[in-house]
C-alpha cells in the first residue's frame, strides 16, 4: 500500500513536470545566418617590365656650304673687277656672235652679254665688217671652256633684252679686253664700268697698230 502511493505520488510529479514543460512559452530561436560566399576576382595585371625611355637624338639638318667664289687672276687687267660684284663659275654652251655667249650655270642656262664690248653684228644680211672674223675669235676663246662670270653693279644685272651682263675671264685671259685689244670690238661707253678705262684703252693700242676694225 505504501508503494502504491509512491507510485501514485511518483506518478503525479511527473505529470506536473510535463504540464510545466508544455506550459513554459518557447523561446524564440535565432535564425543562423546564411553562409556567404567569399568570391575572390582575380584582376589581370599585366607584369611590371622595367623601360627606359630614349631621349629624342638630336639631327641636325645639314648645312648647305656654298660654293666657293671662284678665284681671279693676277694682273693687271684684273685690277678694275669690281669687289663686290658676284663671280660666278660656268660652261660656254654656245657662242651668238663677238660679245654674246650662252652659259650653263648648275642646271640653268644664260645668256650673257659682255659689259664694255660691241662687236660688228652678224644677224644683218651682209654682216658687218668684221662681224664674222669677231664672232670666230670669240668661239675659239671660250667655246665649251669653263669660264668665270663677273657682275658690275655699277652697269646693272642684265640689259634691256634680259640678257646678263658679265666681265668673262678664262683663265688668264680677260675676254672682253681681249676682243677690243685685237680691233675685233669696240669700247662701248658705260659711265658706271668698272673696266671702263681699260677697254678705252685696249681700243686705242688697236687703233695706233691699225689692227682689225681700225685697219686701213
Amino acid at each position: 500500500m505504501i508503494y502504491y502511493k509512491s507510485f501514485i505520488i511518483l506518478l503525479g510529479g511527473i505529470s506536473l513536470l510535463a504540464a510545466c514543460t508544455s506550459a513554459s512559452p518557447e523561446l524564440p530561436t535565432t535564425p543562423a545566418p546564411e553562409p556567404t560566399a567569399i568570391i575572390l576576382v582575380q584582376t589581370a595585371t599585366k607584369p611590371h617590365v622595367e623601360t627606359s625611355t630614349a631621349l629624342p637624338s638630336h639631327n641636325p639638318e645639314p648645312s648647305r656650304t656654298p660654293k666657293p667664289s671662284p678665284t681671279l687672276p693676277a694682273g693687271d687687267d684684273f685690277t678694275c673687277l669690281p669687289e663686290n660684284g658676284t663671280r660666278v663659275s660656268a660652261v660656254v654652251a654656245g657662242v651668238t656672235d663677238g660679245d654674246t655667249i650662252n652659259v650653263q650655270v648648275g642646271l640653268q642656262n644664260f645668256t650673257v652679254r659682255y659689259i664694255g664690248v660691241d662687236t660688228p653684228e652678224t644677224n644683218v644680211q651682209p654682216p658687218e665688217r668684221m662681224g664674222l672674223e669677231a664672232t670666230r675669235r670669240n668661239r675659239e676663246l671660250v667655246s665649251g671652256e669653263r669660264v668665270t662670270l663677273v657682275s658690275d653693279p655699277g652697269v646693272g644685272e642684265t640689259d634691256r633684252y634680259n640678257r646678263l651682263l658679265r666681265y668673262v675671264i678664262k683663265d688668264d685671259i680677260f675676254i672682253n679686253a681681249v676682243m677690243v685689244r685685237e680691233g675685233l670690238a669696240r669700247y662701248y661707253a658705260s659711265p658706271n664700268a668698272a673696266c671702263g678705262s681699260l677697254f678705252f684703252d685696249a681700243e686705242n693700242e688697236a687703233r695706233s697698230a691699225h689692227t682689225g676694225l681700225w685697219a686701213p
